[in-house]
């Protein structure tokens, strides 16, 4: 462990509070585009859409209709999940990458492949999935016209806006991709250098090509993204730099639409999220641990309840690389790992006086049977990027939405002419054949998505999700934990120490306390103490995330990642 962390000062923001609905997003522009449908009679969803939209314009580094996510809804009496990840190619092979017999490297730490061809570059796009999702969510649920919704996003392309500080923060962190890709660089590098400004500055990031291709979808509907000439014009240049995208990808991608989505109890709320290939699971595990143990008579980050959460997470993390794929590649013990009865057997390996050995376990078991082909394990390491955004209307209709574009600027591709962003969504396979997460053609990769929606007896009580790869999970879980078991609002539960499990070392805030920490490692734990020298997005090791609470006076309150220029506003 770090011993010699710095004093932290504590810096907080404000939390929004409003009686008549919340936005609350990554970026100021795609809160205002959120709050512009609610004003204009729409609903959650519409203002999700358009806010997801709006801020792919403003952050294109970390999101963008060239990537793809999760939104999770409930609208009135209808809840679930609408699923529009990246798939791979139908051309793709689990030996397209030529392995350079390095065990790990690269934000994900996966095996060397030659040129990175699987990070970033043409190689590295996977089939979007934003647009089809999107859509699909705003055909069920919406009740503006979708030329209305996809308004503000086409508004800020076109008429342009001058970057705010994360923004050109996260622009130079990626200079050398944006020098890389010529394409990239002449969109975000308007004169040969990054649009710096202030609030003063008139707008001066123009992207008109984007603006073109979001007012199509706004008259044309998903169609005028995945079939014609937009897709024509992103296939053809992709493929004529080598890489497997194939007007069939596009034209065949359909987003997944699960009724429910996968449901679990926690305190006596319903917790929802994603189920299958992403993170979902993995937090429903952790939280259906935890369930079973007194978290708020142990105390806020006391030694015990920070012991209890880092061996849940780390079990969940476990059985996450040990078994979870696309259900149509690889058989998985999806129903053996979220029964409780599998929940009480590992819940009983828990030991409160020491972190024992953290191994997979057996939730074939608990399905009855044997699994029909095991494959070898896959266990990534980070990526970066990503944004998530809430809502909650004055219906108490709420929407949860995370959506990637994977690593900064994802790919590094914009098509020309294209205006879009294209994911590197093939960083997320593991590219050894024979894997549970290898490549294999159509197929979808484990991804770290986790949005969430608690809901109680009257609705959504919270809405709440994160960026930072595989730093979501462990945030989501233990904000819930903060907002429920500890009674904490939106903000302060976001600005509270927490810790991370997804490293072999468990990262932590060092604002616990320097006892907390010795007293954990002599329970066995690793820790690496990362403090305020690393801020990034919040602290560099700890994803970055936006929550709504409605409390008990049926009002809003809402907090945002401080160290982010995410903002939060409400009607």
């Amino acid at each position: 462990m770090t011993t010699n962390a710095p004093t932290i000062t504590n810096i907080i923001k404000t939390e929004a509070r409003s009686s008549r609905g919340m936005v609350a997003t990554k970026d100021v522009h795609a809160t205002q585009a959120g709050l512009e449908m609610l004003e204009q009679g729409g609903n959650a969803v519409d203002a999700a859409v358009a806010a997801c939209l709006a801020v792919g314009v403003v952050e294109p580094a970390s999101s963008g209709i060239g990537g793809g996510g999760y939104m999770v809804f409930q609208v009135g009496d209808q809840g679930g999940v609408i699923g529009f990840p990246m798939r791979g190619s139908l051309d793709a092979r689990p030996d397209m990458y030529e392995l350079t017999g390095e065990p790990t490297v690269g934000n994900f730490g996966w095996a060397g492949v030659v040129n990175s061809d699987n990070l970033e570059g043409y190689r590295s796009i996977a089939t979007p999935g934003a647009v089809a999702g999107l859509c699909e969510a705003h055909r069920r649920l919406g009740k503006l016209p979708l030329e209305v919704v996809v308004a503000p996003a086409v508004r800020l392309a076109r008429d342009g806006f001058a970057p705010g500080w994360h923004n050109i923060y996260s622009m130079g962190t990626q200079i050398d991709k944006l020098f890389r890709y010529e394409e990239l660089r002449r969109v975000f590098m308007p004169d040969g250098r990054l649009p710096v400004g202030d609030v003063a500055t008139p707008p001066n990031l123009k992207q008109p090509e984007l603006a073109d291709v979001l007012g199509a979808i706004g008259k044309g509907g998903p169609d005028a993204f995945y079939k014609g000439d937009v897709a024509k014009a992103i296939v053809a240049d992709v493929q004529a730099n080598g890489g497997t995208l194939s007007e069939r990808d596009m034209a065949e991608y359909k987003p997944f639409v699960w009724d429910g989505g996968l449901e679990f109890g926690y305190r006596g709320h319903t917790v929802r999220v994603p189920p299958f290939a992403s993170a979902g699971l993995t937090s429903a595990m952790t939280l259906k641990l935890l369930n079973g143990f007194d978290i708020a008579s142990m105390g806020h980050n006391s030694v015990e309840m920070l012991h209890a959460f880092i061996y849940a997470a780390r079990l969940a993390y476990a059985d996450r690389f040990e078994y979870m794929a696309d259900p149509e590649f690889a058989d998985v013990p999806w129903k053996g790992m979220v029964s409780d009865a599998y929940t009480d057997i590992r819940r009983a390996g828990i030991d409160a006086s020491t972190l024992g050995g953290i191994a997979p376990g057996d939730p074939w078991a608990l399905e009855g049977r044997r699994p029909t082909e095991i494959l070898e394990s896959s266990a990534p390491a980070l990526d970066r990027g990503t944004t998530h955004l809430c809502v909650i209307d004055g219906e108490g209709n709420g929407v949860s939405l995370t959506n990637t574009v994977m690593s900064g600027f994802g790919s590094g591709i914009i098509p020309k002419g294209s205006g879009v962003v294209m994911n590197n969504g093939m960083m997320w396979y593991d590219p050894v054949p024979g894997r549970v997460n290898s490549i294999m053609p159509g197929k979808f990769p484990l991804n770290n998505m986790t949005p969430a929606l608690v809901l109680d007896d009257r609705g959504v009580k919270i809405a709440v999700g994160a960026s930072g790869g595989r730093r979501i999970t462990n945030c989501v879980t233990q904000l819930i934990v903060k907002m429920v078991d500890f009674g904490m609002g939106p903000q302060e539960s976001i600005d509270s120490p927490r810790a991370d499990c997804s490293l072999p070392a468990t990262s932590i805030d060092p604002r616990v306390g320097s006892d907390v920490m010795a007293a954990l490692e002599a329970k066995g734990h690793r820790l690496q103490a990362i403090g305020n020298e690393y801020v990034q997005t919040g602290f560099a090791s700890f994803a970055s995330p936006v929550a709504i609470i409605r409390d008990s006076e049926e009002s809003f309150v809402a907090g945002v990642d401080t160290f982010h220029s995410a903002h939060a506003q409400g009607l």
